[in-house]
């Protein structure tokens, strides 16, 4: 293998503290795109219910990131889907309305 063919992380990687986010579980910012069928924030979560969660409650809650310590956000996926997890993408050039959709995710 040739040293070209190995990713090499960039330079800001090497200090990022990560932040792990499930969108749709994160924060409910924006109620006017609410799923059908929304469960209260209290409900026991199970893989075929949907809380809320969006972009607008992620970025409501960024200060307490901060506070933590950390300074990168890793997003399970985004894209549209049938599933709350959203691995079962449908369009990957579509990010799902439910979250707000691409101007919020911007």
């Amino acid at each position: 293998m040739r040293a070209t063919d190995i990713d090499q992380a960039p330079q800001w990687v090497q200090d990022a503290v990560f932040y792990q986010i499930f969108p749709e579980r994160f924060a409910n910012g924006d109620h006017s795109i609410d799923p059908e069928g929304v469960v209260a924030w209290d409900s026991e979560p199970t893989a075929t219910n949907f809380f809320g969660g969006d972009f607008s409650g992620i970025r409501a809650h960024l200060d307490h990131i901060v506070r933590l310590g950390a300074n990168a956000i890793y997003l399970t996926p985004v894209f549209a889907a049938q599933t709350n997890h959203r691995y079962d993408s449908i369009d990957y050039q579509q990010i799902d309305p439910l979250l707000g959709g691409l101007p919020a995710f911007r």
